[in-house]
């Protein structure tokens, strides 16, 4: 006889604990987009914590595209660098015209977006 184990309207899974770090974790990604403090450039990769960031390191996915790297990585730096500067271009004469502005808030700026290339 099997047993039915779906879950009913009356059955939910607990909630974590306020305070733990999972609370804290499902909180941060019901907010959406965070600040990209651990972020994996190769895989383009967002972690929510420095835990997350170091399997992400570790994972299969990331050896791979580290080995594509090494196989070609000049290659890749000087796509990473003609990326950067043709969004820096771009986005200096977009939002700053001939007006005279420093140059670090024009990174600043460029930085915002999640998938920005420094």
């Amino acid at each position: 006889i099997g047993v039915n184990r779906n879950k009913t309207e009356t059955e939910t899974m607990p909630k974590a604990e306020k305070g733990t770090p999972k609370d804290i974790a499902n909180r941060m990604k019901s907010k959406g987009l965070q600040k990209l403090k651990f972020y994996c450039q190769m895989c383009s990769k967002q972690c929510r914590d420095e835990n997350g960031f170091k399997c992400h390191l570790t994972s299969e996915s990331h050896m791979r595209s580290m080995k594509l790297f090494c196989s070609n990585s000049s290659g890749m730096l000087d796509s990473f660098s003609a990326e950067f500067e043709t969004t820096y271009l771009d986005t200096l004469y977009r939002r700053h015209r001939t007006k005279k502005c420093n140059a670090n808030n024009i990174y600043q700026e460029m930085i915002q977006d999640k998938h920005h290339m420094h």
